[in-house]
């Protein structure tokens, strides 16, 4: 993004500064230059992190194209105490095609990675597994598989864990279907039976009453010309026992690309999605993030644009969290729309606290294109990682972080194949 196009964030900081206010995040440290992780020959992407709450430690893996003829999940690891980064690991190095990586640890420390493991018949196959590892004080145990399934799916299970008290709650999606799997404890409970919605869900939190909140994407309300194939950002809950009616909150003022979900240090539930301005759709106003607030089960009556408005701008992704203050974190891609494409994609990022928006801060500027920014908070502090697309074929999975300190002393390694 060219620094012309940033006047109007430059104004408005200024402005406030010079009322006597402190902007959200102007006390923040300044994020680290960025770090290649996968470094590897072929494709790398589709990057999962997750902080290991006994140690701080962060654990990353992605789908990695470069240790095989297939693809693999590899993974590497940070130490918060050395600030040393483990070299890259191949975590499934066994026949089959293994893709969407999900981390998480539960609250005692727990940590585990699942994945989908698809092979053919050549491969032993048809069929479709659920895999997953467990962390362990040595490292990660031996692969199993959780779920299987005799045909060969033509995709990967979506993921999503959710922390509930003294448990994680992974839901396993598919398209609108979706079921259960309670971790607790170190062990897994029976998986529920396939449930289906309307709207495939896209994010689930829970909030201290155990209620469970959705964003989604759903039918586009628009079926006219080409925007049946758009979709819209819906809202649902669970009780325990029901589903709420799905709800459209981005509706007539734009389509969905990206959805997420957070809870402010005041209860308040952010619902944000980003809109990539298809030429052909005839609801998006312009490529933006915009956000809805529900405070009280009542949501705010228009559609809020978070980010700075830019001629020409073009949202390409977004990824947000909450650290355990409430302090809300946004990292985007971002870059110029030219003949309705996204072109010259960097890695933004802001601060929110409650129904405040800080100034956007530039973490990466690419050379070429920086897309799927994936965002976790470990304390206080953000970690982002983000795939980096030099050419077709060539993807790498990069990180920074904000005021923490990493070293690189790896340089020319063999990936460890873990047994």
């Amino acid at each position: 993004m060219h620094p012309s196009q940033r006047n109007s964030v430059i104004l408005l900081v200024t402005v406030i500064l010079a009322c006597g206010l402190t902007p959200v995040g102007a006390d923040q440290e300044a994020w680290n230059p960025a770090l290649n992780l996968s470094n590897l020959a072929g494709s790398s992407g589709a990057a999962t992190m997750a902080v290991n709450p006994s140690t701080g430690d962060l654990h990353v893996a992605w789908e990695e194209y470069g240790l095989a003829d297939r693809e693999e999940i590899a993974g590497r690891l940070w130490h918060r105490r050395t600030g040393i980064w483990t070299p890259v690991q191949n975590l499934s190095p066994f026949a089959g095609q293994d893709g969407s990586p999900a981390l998480f640890f539960d609250r005692a420390g727990r940590g585990v990675l699942l994945w989908t493991r698809r092979y053919t018949e050549a491969q032993g196959g048809p069929g479709t597994d659920l895999m997953w590892r467990a962390w362990t004080e040595t490292g990660w145990s031996a692969e199993s598989a959780l779920m299987h399934n005799d045909f060969y799916l033509p995709g990967t299970y979506g993921m999503i864990p959710v922390q509930t008290g003294g448990s994680v709650l992974l839901f396993l999606t598919w398209s609108t279907g979706y079921m259960t799997i309670a971790y607790q404890d170190g062990m897994w409970g029976e998986p529920s039976d396939w449930i289906y919605l309307d709207v495939a869900l896209g994010q689930v939190i829970a909030d201290p009453a155990g209620i469970l909140h959705a964003a989604a994407y759903g039918e586009n309300s628009s079926q006219g010309g080409f925007d049946p194939y758009f979709r819209d950002a819906y809202y649902l809950s669970y009780d325990g026992a029901n589903w709420s009616v799905p709800v459209n909150l981005s509706f007539t003022d734009g389509v969905a690309d990206s959805v997420g979900l957070a809870f402010d240090g005041q209860g308040r539930l952010h619902f944000l999605w980003s809109d990539p301005d298809s030429i052909y759709s005839s609801e998006s106003l312009r490529s933006a993030i915009w956000e809805r607030v529900r405070q009280g089960g009542t949501w705010t009556p228009t559609n809020v644009e978070v980010t700075a408005y830019n001629p020409d701008q073009a949202i390409n992704s977004f990824s947000m969290a909450a650290d355990v203050s409430g302090t809300l974190h946004l990292a985007w891609s971002e870059g110029l729309m030219v003949n309705g494409a996204h072109t010259d994609l960097d890695i933004y990022y802001q601060a929110g606290d409650d129904l405040t928006w800080g100034p956007e801060e530039e973490v990466y500027t690419s050379t070429v294109a920086s897309r799927y920014p994936f965002l976790v908070t470990g304390g206080n502090a953000p970690f982002l990682s983000w795939q980096e697309i030099p050419a077709y074929g060539q993807e790498e999975v990069y990180f920074s972080c904000q005021g923490c300190l990493y070293s690189e002393p790896f340089r020319g390694y063999l990936p460890l194949l873990v047994q």
